[in-house]
């Protein structure tokens, strides 16, 4: 759909510009997760920018409650799951996003543990493109021959995040 890729740039400037200006948490995990939720929440737009701001706020809320990432980030989905009604299989983002959370909670937050959770995101995504129904989100309201051949725009934009992450962490 043609306004993902505006709402995700909105986001990203938005913690890009939060992040340029010192006006994020960085050495508090916890806080800083709740953060970006917040400004995702008021900058997004979307679906996808209510959707994860609470993402971000649960993790953030279960790092603060002793959690480890990949925990807290579990966490996180399972909540946006609760409030958005979207399973892993509904042609959404969390195609990308599960199987990319489930090998960091197998292989840890390495570098190479986060260069396996972008594979795993890459197909995820690759397998929307097979799914000729959607469960969820604006896709639940397209036909199926539309669909076909064509990846869910939010399980692309986790590629992109989760690339990113594995990519900046290579090159520390």
């Amino acid at each position: 759909d043609g306004d993902t890729g505006t709402a995700f740039a909105r986001g990203a400037n938005a913690v890009t510009s939060a992040l340029d200006g010192e006006r994020l948490s960085t050495g508090e995990p916890a806080r800083m997760a709740r953060e970006i939720g917040d400004i995702l929440a008021r900058d997004m737009g979307g679906s996808s920018g209510v959707l994860l701001s609470i993402l971000a706020t649960a993790t953030g809320n279960a790092l603060a409650d002793g959690e480890d990432l990949a925990a807290a980030l579990a966490a996180g989905v399972a909540r946006m799951q609760h409030h958005g009604g979207a399973a892993r299989g509904d042609r959404t983002l969390l195609d990308a996003l599960c199987p990319a959370l489930d090998v960091l909670a197998d292989t840890g937050l390495s570098t190479h543990g986060w260069q396996q959770a972008a594979a795993a995101a890459r197909a995820g995504a690759e397998a929307t493109a097979d799914m000729r129904q959607a469960g969820a989100g604006r896709a639940a309201y397209v036909r199926a021959d539309a669909l076909a051949g064509h990846v869910d725009p939010g399980a692309e934009a986790m590629v992109t995040i989760i690339t990113a992450v594995a990519d900046g962490l290579g090159q520390q």
